[in-house]
């Protein structure tokens, strides 16, 4: 069974703080993606919008106090069965 985020981009590139970050994902798939979902550096998750059955967005706002640097976002696909598959983007924060 294929089940993997192929394709994810963060714009712009760097970010900044105030800015809208938008997001977007292509999950390769043989079977149903319930949802696509990403973990903050702070902790938190942001839900991705469905755009077809296997791409997916999200604009998000920078917080205005979000601190310059380099941070890991884990990305999540889950299946309507449960499964998940995990994929890492890195942003910048200037």
């Amino acid at each position: 069974m294929a089940f993997r985020i192929a394709e994810m981009s963060v714009t712009p590139s760097p970010l900044r703080p105030g800015v809208f970050a938008h997001a977007r994902c292509r999950v390769e798939a043989d079977v149903e993606v319930r949802r696509v979902y990403a973990m903050l550096p702070d902790g938190s998750t942001v839900e991705f919008q469905r755009i077809n059955p296997t791409e997916f967005e999200l604009t998000q706002q920078v917080p205005w106090d979000a601190p310059t640097g380099t941070y890991p976002v884990t990305i999540i696909a889950e299946a309507v069965s449960g499964e998940r598959t995990f994929a890492t983007a890195t942003i910048n924060i200037a």
